[in-house]
């Protein structure tokens, strides 16, 4: 029976950091509990298959489109395709702002709406990867937004990394193959390039308690872009606050990193 322990020193940290606060008791028995139960991928993307376009709209925005199917819209009226979009935000003494992560302090009020309304195209279709963000329509499910193309990495060091991913494995996620890989991943304890995940996987890769036996352990023990011998820039490693890091270590009552090698920028 596979305990916490089997795990490799550093996926065992990350598990442990990323459920701090629901103590060692709970992450050991996260991974007993995970045997024979492999994590799931994400559901296939909607629509039938074949080429995705991006249609101009008649509410000035551009929808994702297969086989004359608009993706973010419900079955087609006379009227055209309707359309729903939930909204919230806070009421802050200055009037309303959208809420842009963090805790909520449980004292601001939020307000909550379903938008709907009902688009029909107004042009022939183009490439998705042409649009901006702000020109694309963000109605529908959750997963829809993971089907357009990743915007460009900040920096060119990634996004070379990016183009010599594609170039050997290929535009969609490394992982489940489903949507288009946004994001390049990499093992934080040595900067080794994993692959391309797409934002629904690389949400939620660390999260996986299995040893082996399972898509997202089998892709950290055996990373498909392992030969190319990509390293990301340490200069864009993501670090935790200090706040936060005394934070989970007050909450573990210990540091699940001690004595593991980490990248840190010198000086």
């Amino acid at each position: 029976m596979p305990t916490l322990d089997d795990l490799p020193p550093y996926r065992r940290a990350k598990l442990l950091w990323r459920w701090a606060h629901q103590g060692p008791a709970h992450v050991e028995q996260m991974v007993i509990d995970a045997v024979g139960e492999p994590c799931r991928l994400p559901h296939p993307p909607p629509g039938p298959p074949g080429t995705t376009l991006a249609v101009p709209g008649s509410d000035g925005r551009h929808h994702l489109t297969r086989a004359g199917q608009l993706l973010c819209g419900d079955a087609p009226t006379a009227g055209g395709w309707t359309h729903q979009q939930h909204c919230s935000w806070h009421e802050g003494p200055d009037g309303p702002r959208e809420w842009m992560g963090g805790r909520d302090d449980g004292d601001t009020p939020w307000v909550e709406l379903m938008a709907t309304w009902t688009v029909s195209p107004t042009g022939p279709g183009i490439d998705p990867g042409l649009l901006a963000k702000r020109e694309r329509c963000t109605a529908g499910r959750y997963g829809l937004l993971h089907c357009w193309p990743p915007p460009p990495a900040r920096t060119a060091s990634v996004r070379r990394m990016r183009a010599a991913l594609v170039a050997a494995l290929g535009p969609d996620c490394h992982l489940c193959g489903l949507y288009p890989g946004a994001m390049v991943d990499h093992d934080h304890e040595t900067g080794q390039v994993r692959g391309l995940l797409c934002g629904l996987c690389n949400r939620v890769l660390e999260e996986c308690p299995h040893v082996t036996g399972c898509p997202r352990a089998d892709y950290q023990n055996a990373p498909p872009a392992a030969g190319l011998g990509l390293i990301y820039p340490l200069s864009d490693e993501w670090r935790t606050r200090e706040s936060t890091r005394r934070r989970k270590v007050e909450l573990l009552g210990f540091d699940p990193f001690e004595g593991l090698p980490t990248r840190r920028m010198s000086g």
